[in-house]
């Protein structure tokens, strides 16, 4: 492998692909309307971070983890989750009473 060559910890990708498909999920529902779909960037972000997580685990790019970090990881992508579930629920709930 190449020294110039970057490599990411495990699960950069996966965590990278569902953050960057939240703000379009969002932006797709406020473009139709319907508060149903802010998912769904999440639902495409997650296999493109999957895909790219192989692509680079193939290349030897991806560095195994050290401990702690897996842990670390999963806390952060389940306050995302968590977030992400808040503000569905407040979403809906000022259109149903507004």
């Amino acid at each position: 492998m190449n020294k110039e060559q970057k490599t990411y910890p495990k699960g950069y990708f996966i965590i990278l692909g569902t953050l960057l498909g939240l703000p379009f999920g969002i932006a797709f529902s406020l473009a139709i309307g319907n508060f149903a779909f802010v998912g769904s960037g999440m639902a495409i972000g997650l296999p493109i971070g999957i895909a790219l997580e192989e692509k680079y685990k193939k290349e030897g790019r991806i560095r195994p983890d050290q401990p702690g970090k897996s842990q670390m990881r999963q806390k952060v992508l389940l306050l995302i989750l968590g977030i992400t579930l808040a503000l569905v629920v407040i979403t809906i709930s000022y259109l149903r009473f507004k």
